[in-house]
């Protein structure tokens, strides 16, 4: 039950489908991925067992989208390896804090600590030769209910052909079976409103319907945009502010009566902060990106002793090992709304391609894989095909 190996692989693969509008950026630009990187960290035992985790490897920077797998490695071969090896896997939380103590500080140190927790929950649970929801205390659901994200606002209330290419958007993931959808926004109060008017005029009104808007505004543009939502019916109104703006959290969530969302504040100090005010709706946190299962978890059982909903967060980068510990995760919250659905999921490379068996998506929910550990089995030739 000792760790004998921890390998990084950096897989870095392109879009068939070049995704726009994953979020916005100021001055009109918008972020334009062509690309997928993740790290997928490797934890190998003495007694033969395998753990797997995925890190994110890409990071905003402006408008831009940057590589930063190697950077993950190199933090991954030169301290998380050496501090590691030789130490009892079951002592996983034990570990994540001795990491985090040495990587709180470093550039990607947070986002490391994700992947390495995550394979050090699966490999307990392989070891144990249980899910990981079972580790984490057992589950309240077997499906779990996806939204479909993020759905590309428009940018020009005048232009009828980014309206059209919205409405078959909508219209193609309600036919997948898919009832909730987050629309991209942060392009304008103007494009925003009618976005989401136009959305709602597409799936009903049985349906949800959530806007991000990727930190882009003000308070006072927020506010007004916000009142427009809630009138609208709109589920969640998230990232509306920069994440340093705490108190324009609070001053949001208490004026309006749409749900105020983050997915920006990945610390459990940061969500103690804003719970405690009263200041936030809806807490979306990330396993790949926010220090792992461990953190995550521990915000979860946050915003249940607060009375708020949670909601797993999996974004544009996520892998298919990645998206299997999402699953674990929301199915071990009582307070859980939703996991993010990505789109785009069916065309990953990193996706079920690189599984034995695929995880299995009907009709808007996620089936949560029974098998031990993060409950899925990597074809290490496929993953290995896009390794650089």
């Amino acid at each position: 039950m000792k760790i004998i190996d921890v390998d990084a692989f950096v897989c870095r693969v392109p879009l068939r489908k070049p995704m726009w509008s994953l979020q916005p950026w100021r001055e009109g630009q918008t972020r334009i991925a062509k690309f997928i990187e993740s790290v997928i960290i490797k934890i190998s035992s003495s007694d033969g067992f395998e753990g797997y985790g995925q890190s994110v490897g890409v990071q905003f920077q402006g408008s831009r989208i940057l590589s930063i797998g190697s950077g993950c490695k190199r933090l991954v071969d030169k301290i998380v390896s050496p501090e590691i090896r030789g130490e009892t896997y079951y002592d996983n939380e034990v570990l994540w804090r001795k990491l985090h103590k040495i990587l709180k500080d470093k550039t990607y140190g947070r986002t490391v600590l994700a992947g390495v927790d995550v394979a050090l929950w699966d490999l307990k649970g392989k070891a144990l030769g249980i899910p990981i929801y079972r580790l984490l205390g057992g589950g309240y659901k077997k499906n779990i209910r996806l939204y479909a994200s993020k759905v590309p606002g428009i940018t020009d209330i005048n232009d009828e052909e980014e309206i059209t290419t919205l409405v078959e958007r909508l219209k193609s993931l309600r036919n997948e079976g898919f009832t909730s959808f987050k629309i991209g926004g942060g392009l304008g109060l103007e494009a925003d409103m009618h976005s989401v008017k136009v959305a709602r005029e597409t799936v009903g009104t049985n349906c949800k319907i959530m806007l991000d808007a990727g930190c882009v505004y003000d308070l006072n543009d927020a506010l007004k945009l916000g009142k427009s939502l809630q009138d609208l019916g709109v589920e969640w109104f998230e990232a509306p502010l920069p994440p340093n703006e705490i108190d324009g959290y609070v001053k949001l969530s208490h004026e309006l009566d749409v749900k105020i969302a983050t997915d920006v504040h990945p610390e459990p100090s940061q969500i103690l902060r804003m719970l405690s005010r009263r200041g936030i709706d809806v807490v979306l946190s990330d396993v790949t990106f926010d220090g792992g299962i461990t953190v995550s978890k521990r915000i979860a059982e946050l915003t249940n002793l607060y009375n708020i909903e949670f909601s797993t967060h999996a974004g544009w980068h996520i892998s298919a090992i990645g998206y299997a510990a999402s699953a674990h995760l929301s199915a071990s919250v009582p307070n859980l709304n939703f996991q993010e659905g990505r789109i785009h999921f069916a065309d990953n490379p990193l996706g079920n391609p690189i599984l034995k068996a695929p995880l299995k998506i009907e009709n808007g929910y996620l089936q949560v894989p029974e098998g031990p550990g993060i409950g899925v089995e990597v074809n290490e030739e496929a993953l290995l095909r896009y390794s650089e």
